[in-house]
């Protein structure tokens, strides 16, 4: 069928020629409404093949575009056509016995057992259309929402517009229950239009089109009581306009990339908090209107009390299920915002749970793709142990293994998690470890040099004992004393191997797990200002210690050659703003001022790189300048920016600049001084901008201080 469609229609379909086309065919249908004769023979034909051709055509449109529409949505689309094509058949039926023979349908006919049918389709593709909460605990509450609320217009429509009818026969009241059931689906396309943090596009298009059909329903129940209603009419509109526009969703559906944003229409917090709002509002209304009916009849509606009693017990359920709500998303969002991949999986190995980094992780779109695959489906080229689900629902149990495609290491760890004194469930976190393994290919690889090293000196040594044997025995004493020397620098070098390894495996560690720790207790409430003090310097010396050990890491990737810069357009004025926001809590940090043109390009360069040089040059004007203005600019000059920092400090003595740029040097280096520091800044960042092909250059401001500056290309 998909082939005889693209022959018959072999021409692109874009979504703004098939509005052209509907409003031209709408446009021409009303025309032909002002301008028809009351008694015209042609009336039921032409006034049933307008409200057939437009659900013809979108029928036609779903299933000929239905390989063009994402895969999330096909299954979707797939019963939506269904239900379009129920409603085209019924309404075929109502043109060939109505408009061709002349022959009117009761008010019960096959016509209506087809569009009746057309409606279970349409609530299925409902049910399966891609959903996106803002949390997963909020989700069964939406369902209790749009349960809630189509009940209320479910009774509502009963009691204003059935109801009423029941007297005059269940045939009069077969034409009532279009409209209340228009209405039911209107309200479940509400609350997914407000809950749903997908594209609303479709949402929007499919309850204006609902909107549309509900509007000629109900003028076809209204009419149907009273015997009086005709094919051809104005009440018709609402279904030529619900059909053209159903169409119209198809097409711009199919002709939407998955990378385009679409529109969203109600913002995230007014949708969240009319989606709150609205089933109270309506069971409320329900009430009054049942109370209000009985004061005005003298009757009371056992129907509707009953409806709104439900649907009040409804509402406290709700409100419990809210509380419970408020009380997980504590947890939820701690478990969402983790860095590392986390998931929550039953005992073979099915993921019921999983956050955002895990989808990151794996280069998946979000967490909701990862929840109901496999650990095998995921490890795809690893074989797991065949125990290791079992051994996870008794006991903790790591596995280091290697993650397709690209087989990037990752440290896999399960634990069981009790609920009810049994083992239900699986917990598991997967930790990168491609950063630690390149750290421990860098070192091996630094190992093996020295050990090439050291066999060339040993070889050279060979040499010289022979040498020194043919010689006199006064150049005996020379040679100890260079096999003296030989090992002390053998010493040195595997001092250096130690003291790297021992940075990064020993102190990264300890150092961020001190500075956690101590910010933990900071924030913790009912802390004494006598404890902040202590606790407050405690951990402005591990972060100093931590930017130490950071600084002699770069130093030594920097003398290696393995520090990689990449510089790609980059904002200045953000890079700015970042280091600028981690002095604010310092001291001195009112000083700072940003002094950036609005209209400043991006510049080629490294962000890392280009931050760390920011950090450097403002962290030191505030070290070394106690008071005045730490000034940030920057000015064009053609094709690349002039970078500045200038303090008004004292400035830097004249015999001390040439060495500003060298390692480990001060203006005090006295073991006294009252300035923290390393002499490491100016070096590294000198040696960055290189790296980015630019360079770190002093000079004196004409007040006094101290200026440091570079240039940037514009991207």
């Amino acid at each position: 069928m998909q082939k005889l469609l693209n022959r018959l229609f072999p021409w692109q379909i874009r979504w703004k020629g098939v509005l052209a086309e509907a409003l031209l065919f709408l446009a021409a249908y009303i025309i032909w409404l002002i301008f028809r004769s009351p008694a015209s023979s042609s009336r039921l034909l032409i006034g049933n093949l307008a409200v057939l051709a437009p659900l013809v055509t979108s029928v036609l449109l779903t299933f000929m575009l239905f390989p063009q529409i994402s895969p999330q949505s096909q299954p979707t689309w797939r019963f939506v056509g269904l239900a379009l094509l129920c409603w085209a058949a019924g309404n075929g039926i109502r043109t060939f016995y109505e408009g061709l023979r002349g022959i009117p349908l009761p008010n019960f006919s096959v016509a209506d057992v087809l569009n009746f049918l057309a409606y279970p389709f349409f609530f299925y593709a409902l049910v399966l259309y891609p959903f996106e909460n803002r949390y997963a605990p909020s989700r069964f509450r939406f369902l209790l929402d749009a349960t809630i609320t189509s009940g209320v217009v479910a009774a509502l429509g009963w009691l204003v517009l059935a109801q009423p009818e029941v007297s005059t026969g269940p045939k009069a009241l077969v034409p009532l229950v279009y409209p209340i059931v228009d209405l039911i689906l209107l309200m479940i396309l509400l609350n997914m239009l407000l809950a749903n943090r997908k594209a609303r596009r479709t949402t929007l298009l499919w309850g204006i089109g609902l909107l549309a059909f509900f509007i000629s329903d109900y003028v076809y129940s209204m009419l149907a009581q009273l015997d009086s209603y005709q094919a051809g009419g104005a009440g018709s509109l609402g279904w030529v306009a619900g059909g053209l526009i159903f169409s119209l969703g198809c097409v711009i559906e199919a002709d939407s990339s998955p990378h385009k944003g679409q529109a969203r229409g109600f913002g995230l917090d007014l949708g969240a908090r009319l989606q709150n709002i609205l089933p109270v509002t309506l069971v409320l209304a329900l009430f009054w209107f049942v109370i209000e009916n009985w004061q005005l009849s003298g009757k009371l509606s056992v129907f509707g009390l009953w409806m709104s009693l439900l649907l009040a017990l409804a509402l406290i359920v709700r409100v419990g299920i809210r509380a419970g709500e408020a009380e997980l998303l504590k947890y939820w969002q701690l478990f969402s915002s983790l860095a590392e991949p986390a998931f929550i999986c039953d005992k073979h190995g099915r993921i019921l749970l999983a956050n955002p980094a895990m989808a990151r992780a794996f280069v998946l779109r979000d967490e909701n793709q990862v929840v109901g695959m496999s650990l095998a489906a995921i490890f795809a080229d690893q074989v797991l142990p065949a125990d290791l689900l079992e051994r996870a629902s008794r006991q903790e149990c790591t596995l280091e293994i290697p993650f397709s495609p690209d087989h990037t290491p990752f440290l896999l760890s399960l634990s069981p998690i009790f609920s009810e004194g049994r083992k239900a469930l699986i917990a598991g976190s997967a930790h990168d470890l491609s950063g630690q393994k390149r750290q421990q290919e860098a070192i091996q690889k630094a190992y093996n040099e020295l050990q090439v090293v050291y066999r060339q000196m040993e070889e050279l040594n060979e040499q010289l004992e022979q040498k020194v044997e043919q010689r006199t025995g006064t150049l005996q004493e020379a040679y100890r004393r260079l096999e003296a020397q030989n090992i002390m620098l053998q010493e040195l070098d595997q001092l250096k191997s130690d003291f790297v390894s021992m940075v990064s495996h020993e102190l990264r560690t300890p150092l961020t797990s001190l500075n956690g720790g101590l910010e933990l207790l900071l924030n913790r409430k009912g802390r004494s200002a006598a404890d902040r003090e202590p606790l407050a310097l405690m951990k402005d010396e591990v972060q100093r210690l931590t930017h130490f050990v950071e600084n002699i890491l770069n130093l030594s990737a920097m003398e290696a050659g393995r520090l990689e810069v990449h510089s790609l357009p980059v904002s200045l004025s953000a890079i700015v703003e970042d280091v600028c926001r981690q002095f604010r809590t310092g001291p001195g940090a009112e000083r700072i001022r940003i002094s950036l043109p609005e209209d400043l390009p991006p510049v080629l360069a490294d962000s890392g790189f280009l931050e760390s040089v920011f950090n450097h040059l403002v962290d030191n004007a505030l070290k070394y300048a106690s008071q005045g203005v730490v000034t940030v600019d920057a000015v064009r000059q053609r094709n690349r920016l002039r970078v500045q920092v200038t303090d008004s400090g004292p400035g830097i003595p004249r015999e001390k600049q040439p060495l500003l740029f060298q390692r480990f040097q001060r203006l005090d280096a006295r073991d006294s001084q009252s300035v923290y520091g390393y002499g490491l800044g100016l070096y590294l960042s000198q040696r960055m901008l290189r790296l980015m092909g630019s360079d770190l250059a002093f000079e004196e401001p004409p007040e006094l201080g101290a200026r440091f500056y570079f240039y940037l290309k514009v991207a």
